[in-house]
């Protein structure tokens, strides 16, 4: 798989027809792409959850930021498997919820670079930082 690049247009999404990746969107936010999962809605400000993921990023170190931008809420960076040290991409993006100041959702990528499957890598890592979010 090609990398891609270091922040995405998550309407603009193409997914590849390989098991190793994951997403998890707010319902229409990535075009025409499926999604594994719907997000859920936080009672935090998109700027509060774009900080968030930030703030989780940097703590671990086996995420290295790769790209973030506060003006439009997205970040990207690479996990590192402990084991094998694979490298997957990993794209967010804080959205508002139209109609509810002070709520959004998240976006969130995760793509394997290399190999067919990821044994549910990039959905565990996915369910575990929209978890975090929401526990922050």
């Amino acid at each position: 798989m090609p990398r891609l690049p270091e922040l995405i247009e998550f309407p603009a999404l193409k997914r590849p027809s390989k098991p190793n990746n994951w997403l998890v969107a707010p319902d229409g936010f990535a075009g025409m792409v499926a999604v594994d999962e719907v997000s859920p809605v936080f009672d935090k400000t998109p700027k509060q959850v774009f900080d968030s993921v930030m703030d989780l990023v940097l703590e671990r170190e086996e995420w290295r930021l790769r790209a973030s931008d506060p003006d439009t809420l997205r970040i990207s960076f690479v996990a590192v498997t402990p084991l094998l040290k694979f490298k997957d991409d990993v794209f967010a993006q804080a959205v508002p919820v139209a109609g509810e100041p002070g709520k959004s959702q998240i976006a969130v990528y995760s793509a394997s670079r290399i190999g067919y499957s990821d044994l549910g890598t990039n959905a565990k890592r996915v369910k575990e930082l929209v978890a975090l979010v929401g526990a922050r």
